[in-house]
């Protein structure tokens, strides 16, 4: 019987170069004419599944290596037009190379998700293949920096390898879930996931590329180097629109004017509104911003909204990326739900990070720090290098009006005038008790300053902390 006919090297570089989705959306992340391949021509043939015309594809993931703006980046791609991206005994070797020579190299790796599942005829093999990869990212959490990206779908074990990476950015067509909706019934569109804290960015297909190389720019290439972009802002530019934005509970307007040109990457959106979690840059400075959102639930922090900032500070903590933390909140918000979420382990879990980031932190108190807002939201004793405050904000064990209504009920009630003794009580416990000089006396907070100071105070305070980079 004559052999089966072997395909010349020409052939297969066509193969393995064919257009696809995958290799659009590599095209679109990598500088042009950068991107090589790694295990270009692996391939296994082992199975039913990978007989008849299967036969002459390669594995389902797309490796290698290449520039994003001029920077090393290494990336794998589950390539739908091969094989569906079923995933494999081989497809897992070549990805847990790729990832032992990123660590080598210290660069990110950028892993891109779209595939029907695990090429079942493998057996133990597949189950194994999968562990692998988990192993692999997990060897370089903390040291490079992991950005998922679901094009397609996540499921089974891939989206648990998907939530190690350290940000998620999905394409709002794109799938995730670990048991199949069919059996479970539950949504696993994005903006679900998204509301759970699964998902950091939620885009168009169009988009991924681009909120890929936006998310880069803020992250460090490895634990050892600097997180560093270029900028033109002026680090002395003044901020007195911040007041005004203050006073109306425009967080997310001071967010934008504190960061270098106005640019800012929020993550998890839809996850905990009540909390704002960011990557920016300020001064240069690739930076983690924390900031209480007053426009829900008075900025208060609910058991996701701390696990929310925890989340990103430890990020920062992991990369030595500065954390910012602007605070305007309300403190804890007592319920039943709240209760029966963990509250206290979730508060737990924000302290920790705090604590333990072995980063800069710089804190700025805009409006209300009440209770647990005085006590965990970056302050001077839970472990942040520098803390400032407004001239009006309010620093107070707990709600003037809660406060008064403590210790002055009896005599607010029994007055001539309850309404006018509240409100004068209430006064002057926010003059007696909330004046931020009174934290500045005994040093929990360095300096008292001015609205349109504060990017300059913030800018300065990072850089002093960053002077030996």
């Amino acid at each position: 019987m004559e052999g089966k006919k072997r395909k010349s090297a020409a052939t297969l570089k066509s193969e393995i170069t064919a257009e696809s989705p995958a290799m659009s959306l590599l095209d679109g992340i990598f500088d042009k004419g950068t991107f090589c391949q790694l295990g270009a021509y692996v391939k296994k043939v082992s199975t039913k599944a990978d007989t008849g015309e299967k036969a002459s594809d390669f594995e389902g993931v797309v490796t290698g290596y290449g520039a994003v703006d001029g920077r090393l980046v290494f990336a794998y791609v589950q390539d739908s037009s091969r094989m569906k991206g079923a995933f494999g005994e081989y497809g897992a070797k070549k990805i847990c190379s790729l990832y032992e020579t990123a660590i080598k190299a210290g660069a990110p790796v950028v892993a891109v998700f779209d595939s029907a599942g695990a090429k079942i005829e493998e057996g133990a093999a597949a189950l194994a293949a999968y562990a692998k990869v988990m192993n692999k990212a997990a060897a370089a959490s903390g040291y490079i920096p992991q950005i998922a990206v679901l094009s397609g779908v996540c499921a089974g074990s891939m989206a648990a390898v998907a939530q190690m990476c350290d940000v998620v950015i999905a394409s709002d067509k794109s799938e995730m879930y670990v048991a199949s909706p069919f059996v479970t019934k539950a949504k696993a569109t994005p903006a679900a996931a998204s509301e759970k804290g699964e998902i950091d960015i939620v885009c168009s297909d169009s988009e991924l590329a681009a909120k890929v190389k936006e998310v880069l720019v803020y992250l460090p290439s490895n634990s050892e180097s600097p997180a560093m972009a270029e900028t033109d802002d002026d680090l002395n530019r003044l901020t007195p629109e911040t007041e005004e934005m203050v006073r109306s509970g425009d967080m997310y307007g001071v967010v934008k004017a504190i960061a270098d040109n106005g640019k800012v990457t929020e993550l998890s959106a839809g996850y905990a509104p009540e909390m704002i979690t960011a990557l920016v840059t300020v001064g240069g400075y690739g930076c983690g911003i924390v900031a209480n959102n007053p426009k829900v639930k008075g900025g208060a922090i609910t058991p996701d909204a701390a696990k929310k900032a925890a989340g990103l500070i430890n990020l920062c903590g992991d990369y030595g990326m500065p954390v910012v933390t602007l605070v305007d909140s309300v403190g804890a918000v007592a319920d039943a739900e709240n209760e029966s979420a963990c509250y206290a382990s979730a508060v737990a879990g924000l302290a920790y990070a705090y604590a333990q980031a072995p980063t800069a932190m710089v804190t700025a108190v805009l409006g209300k720090a009440y209770g647990l807002a005085g006590t965990v939201m970056g302050t001077k004793s839970v472990g942040a290098d520098m803390v400032y405050a407004a001239e009006s904000a309010e620093i107070s064990t707990m709600a003037p009006e809660a406060a008064v209504t403590f210790l002055y009920g009896k005599e607010v009630a029994d007055s001539a005038d309850p309404e006018k003794t509240r409100k004068e009580k209430t006064a002057e416990w926010k003059s007696e008790h909330c004046d931020p000089a009174e934290a500045a006396r005994i040093g929990e907070v360095d300096d008292i300053v001015g609205f349109e100071e504060l990017r300059q105070r913030i800018c300065a305070g990072i850089e002093m902390m960053n002077a030996n980079i």
